[in-house]
């Protein structure tokens, strides 16, 4: 497997250093359903007009790494190709936006084998997921005095949506459910997020002038919080036709490739327990 990654910088004829644009953060992570027996090969290319990143050229069934690209306003293409005995081989173009204020981002891939109208068809996923900063003003308070249960536990926080923006939840648009880390020894653990449950009732999304709870996945964490200092990290977006998950992009009789750019919003909210 290969990672190239090739980047400019401006120089200015009245001096003698080098301007170079800041950088932003891409995760990439490829994989390989276990129901594909067979060997793949997938190959993964992210172009512009001053960028030329080969990410993956292997039959690996997964793999990760971290790349930087310049954070500037850009057209950028995915190249994403399979090729096995079976679908021979199937690519795609895939284009989006760079707008230069991402404060990372993520590529995810993946290729796997399903049983669709039954009918056995191999599949190819690509998801390009872009952060920002918080644009909109929302007061987010942790709400100690609310108890949980055995069925939604805490913590619970209040959300206030004092911008003219209507706010929709990351996995359901009217439910916000996000993660949680805490500090030990003044290092933060991983991100917790609990269970997800797609079930839940319709609810509205956070008007503007208006108020939700907000928790750890959908059902919280614990009811009982160590005493230390933790770290909420909700993301939302103010997209109403924004959904979880890849839409389809294109089919043939013997391949479906579902392909999406989602862009979240990064609310992190540090709070206390005493």
């Amino acid at each position: 497997m290969r990672l190239k990654v090739l980047t400019y910088c401006i120089l200015f004829s009245s001096g003698f250093g080098c301007f170079c644009y800041a950088q932003t953060e891409i995760r990439f992570n490829y994989g390989r359903d276990s129901s594909v027996s067979e060997q793949t090969l997938v190959t993964v290319l992210l172009t512009s007009d001053t960028e030329h990143i080969e990410i993956l050229q292997d039959t690996v069934r997964k793999f990760e790494t971290v790349l930087q690209i310049p954070s500037k306003p850009a057209d950028y293409v995915l190249f994403v190709k399979f090729k096995n005995k079976t679908i021979e081989t199937e690519a795609l173009n895939y284009p989006f936006k760079l707008m230069g204020n991402e404060t990372d981002m993520e590529i995810n891939i993946r290729f796997s084998e399903s049983i669709i109208e039954q009918r056995n068809r191999q599949s190819g996923a690509v998801e390009v997921i872009q952060y920002y900063k918080p644009a909109q003003l929302i007061n987010i308070q942790y709400l100690p005095e609310m108890q949980g249960n055995e069925f939604f536990k805490a913590p619970f926080f209040r959300l206030e949506n004092l911008s003219n923006d209507t706010i929709y939840g990351q996995y359901l648009k009217g439910h916000f459910w996000g993660s949680i880390s805490f500090r030990v020894d003044s290092i933060w653990s991983g991100e917790r997020f609990g269970i997800l449950d797609f079930n839940f009732g319709v609810e509205s999304p956070l008007f503007p002038d208006s108020t939700r709870i907000a928790q750890v996945g959908s059902f919280g964490w614990r009811n009982e919080l160590p005493k230390t200092r933790y770290k909420y990290t909700l993301l939302y977006t103010t997209d109403k036709n924004r959904s979880y998950g890849a839409s389809q992009h294109s089919e043939n009789e013997h391949f479906i490739w579902w392909a999406d750019v989602k862009q979240y919003y990064r609310l992190i909210y540090e709070f206390e327990v005493k």
